[in-house]
């Protein structure tokens, strides 16, 4: 995330040096003229190259589906269908420990040694399925019979994540919906679907529990951890929107920059349902027209820059 904000700094300030290249070659008189022409600034030129080396991305306003969501709060949690209690065959005395709490084991390796009590025999606990140690209850000399769980072993390659519904949300819920999910190792959201739907409540809090499964290969998701989702639990669909990062705030004013033939221009809109991806135009723009997607902020920081030869 820091690479990024990094990255858009450095764009900032190529994007400006690039104008203030164009602004520098109009003689003082043209920069006079054109401010007397247009008192207040809403155009901005662009050349070709600045627009390619700002990384200001263009895009078409037109319809699109807005998602209504549902913001929940979760828990991570082990996905108890990929989990082994492991208990010994014969109860013994524990000769040796091969391994500890959050250690990874695969198939058939040996995690413990005991001696049986029946025959006086050595046998080694093997590990029934490929995973992470979640669990360990066993100590060297320590006796055990066949009822103990001296291991737990999770396979931690996907995870549950438990929501708590409200009640009067919950009503909203069903099987099958997307869920988007942010891991706090990252920016991006994960998207998945509502697998479980407790038919019970939680009586201290009144809340109805929500599970969705999600692939943990790079182990972002550790268990244990309170995690954020949206439920999408609906969509709207509308005439014109743009990207959300397209609009930018003016005195405090939502406004969205055209691309015109030589640059761009600024267009107050007004705004109307939004998503994590898109927000309504209900004025201001339309529908087929161009606009700056992403890194519009730059070209709002030209807007505030004053005019080249202005003193």
């Amino acid at each position: 995330m820091k690479r990024r904000y990094i990255l858009r700094a450095l764009s900032a300030v190529l994007f400006v040096s690039l104008l203030l290249l164009v602004s520098c070659s109009k003689s003082k008189k043209e920069a006079n003229e054109h401010a007397a022409e247009q008192p207040e600034k809403k155009r901005i030129e662009v050349t070709e190259e600045a627009l390619k080396k700002s990384g200001i991305q263009v895009e078409v306003a037109g319809p699109a589906a807005l998602k209504k969501k549902l913001k929940v709060n979760g828990k991570i949690t082990p996905n108890e269908e990929r989990m082994v209690h492991v208990s010994p065959r014969f109860p013994g005395i524990v000769k040796s420990i091969s391994k500890r709490l959050g250690d990874l084991v695969k198939t058939g390796e040996a995690l413990a040694v005991i001696e049986s009590n029946e025959s006086l025999q050595p046998y080694e606990v093997k590990s029934e399925i490929d995973g992470t140690i979640i669990k360990r209850d066993i100590a060297l000399g320590e006796f055990v019979d066949t009822s103990k769980t001296i291991f737990i072993i999770a396979d931690l390659s996907n995870v549950w994540v438990d929501f708590s519904v409200y009640r009067h949300e919950s009503e909203n819920l069903r099987v099958g919906q997307k869920v988007l999910i942010q891991s706090n190792e990252s920016a991006d959201k994960i998207e998945s679907t509502i697998s479980y739907i407790s038919p019970f409540g939680l009586e201290n809090t009144q809340t109805t529990l929500a599970r969705a499964v999600v692939p943990n290969d790079t182990g972002q998701f550790r268990p244990g951890l309170f995690i954020n989702g949206d439920v999408i639990i609906g969509e709207a669909q509308v005439v014109v929107a743009v990207k959300a990062n397209a609009v930018q705030t003016i005195e405090d004013k939502p406004i969205v920059f055209i691309q015109t033939g030589k640059g761009f221009e600024m267009r107050e809109v007004t705004t109307g349902k939004r998503d994590h991806e898109r927000v309504e135009i209900k004025s201001g723009v339309a529908a087929g027209e161009k606009y700056a997607a992403e890194n519009s902020f730059l070209l709002k920081s030209e807007l505030a820059r004053p005019e080249a030869g202005e003193e």
